[in-house]
């Protein structure tokens, strides 16, 4: 079984992918360490080699549901990819600009963001639940991408599979906070049916991205639902706390430089 593929990227020649449950591995192919440090650093190894990218050149950060974006180097070489305790701390999302170096995020539900900012060269690995949203990390993202000379219109973003709309149900602590956030222009990311109110991450971050110039037609949404396929995902709404995780990775080509 292969990564899932984002059909921009590839068209552009970026390395990247999604991995996802393989039932020839164990834990299914989970790569993260709740499943245990020997069964996560093997399915990382098989996966990676999977994607062409090496593991050790790879950055992980420590994911804790924030707004904490992290630039990192070669000096982060590996960090996180084969011991958590080496993880860039208290990060959701990893920027670069240098070629070789992958950067990884983790989700079971949440979005993982991809993005790559082509005026600089640089790449972006975003996780985006609930919480990074609503604390508006894409606009983190995209303030260190403009200063470095990024344009918005230029940009190329890639939201992989993650909960979808149809199954997301939220509080209305969630549904306030979020609008808060967005002073009200949030809205359309939220519905109300049946008694049941939704929060549709994807339309929320489109927004959050639309609103900094970023246009519709360079923003590629897998529409694929954890929750609804988790025979194939990994899905902490579906699964409960003990469910496993896919990663999101991307990587400069070596001939952006």
């Amino acid at each position: 079984m292969q990564p899932y593929q984002s059909r921009t990227l590839a068209a552009l020649r970026i390395p990247h992918g999604f991995t996802r449950r393989d039932p020839s591995l164990p834990a299914d192919g989970a790569i993260s360490w709740n499943v245990g440090r020997e069964t996560a650093l093997a399915n990382r190894r098989v996966w990676w080699r999977r994607l062409g990218v090496p593991l050790d050149s790879t950055v992980f950060p420590h994911q804790v549901h924030a707004d904490r974006v992290a630039k990192v180097t070669r000096a982060e070489r590996g960090c996180g990819a084969e011991r958590p305790e080496s993880a860039i701390r208290e990060t959701d999302a990893l920027v670069t600009a240098e070629s070789g170096l992958a950067l990884a995020v983790q989700c079971a539900d949440c979005v993982p963001i991809l993005i790559y900012a082509p005026d600089i060269p640089a790449v972006a690995a975003i996780h985006a639940g609930w919480r990074g949203t609503v604390q508006r990390i894409l606009d983190r993202v995209l303030d260190l991408l403009l200063d470095e000379g990024q344009r918005p219109e230029a940009l190329w973003v890639v939201f992989g599979p993650s909960i979808g709309p149809c199954c997301y149900e939220v509080g209305e602590d969630v549904a306030a906070a979020w609008l808060a956030a967005t002073c009200g222009t949030g809205a359309p990311a939220l519905s109300r049916r049946s008694g049941r109110l939704t929060f549709d991450l994807w339309r929320a971050n489109r927004l959050l991205l639309e609103q900094r110039g970023v246009p519709a037609d360079r923003i590629e949404v897998s529409g694929i639902c954890t929750r609804c396929r988790p025979d194939e995902w990994f899905s902490y709404r579906a699964c409960g706390p003990r469910a496993g995780a896919q990663a999101a990775v991307i990587a400069l080509p070596c001939d952006t430089e």
